[in-house]
């Protein structure tokens, strides 16, 4: 019985820490970070350092490329940090349509147009025609580690 409760113990404590979802038998996980993680902040500072490169790659409207940004998410204090992907950048501004799936927030879902500020911008990506990654995803590997 000691095992029993143990057992049920750990997999509350787990199930609390790191939501799961499936979607079109793809298991996506939110990986739990604090506000002021330093690991993850330094990645933000890198996406901006580098953003430069995004807006030019982007610029050139190269068909068939798709350009994601990650930004932070905020409803009633709850913050979830999601992609999306961009088309336009003018005035300090990305323009785009949201792709995330959102595990505890519900004022936004796939498929909404949504405006980003550059400053918010936590991190991004650019995928060539065939999907293959080009440049940027900076803390892709780190929130890979938080997730062991």
């Amino acid at each position: 019985m000691k095992k029993l409760l143990l057992i049920l113990l750990i997999a509350a404590v787990t199930t609390a820490e790191c939501q799961t979802k499936v979607k079109n038998d793809t298991e996506y996980k939110a990986v739990p970070l604090k506000k002021d993680d330093p690991g993850f902040l330094a990645l933000k500072d890198t996406a901006q350092r580098y953003m430069v490169r995004f807006i030019t790659a982007l610029n050139k409207k190269t068909p068939g490329y798709r350009f994601l940004v990650k930004s932070d998410f905020v409803e009633n204090g709850t913050h979830e940090h999601m992609w999306s992907q961009v088309k336009i950048y003018n005035n300090g501004v990305f323009k785009g349509i949201f792709i995330d799936s959102p595990f505890d927030l519900h004022n936004i879902k796939t498929g909404d147009k949504v405006t980003i500020k550059k400053s918010g911008i936590e991190d991004w990506a650019i995928f060539d025609r065939k999907g293959l990654h080009v440049d940027g995803d900076f803390s892709d590997k780190y929130l890979k580690m938080q997730k062991l």
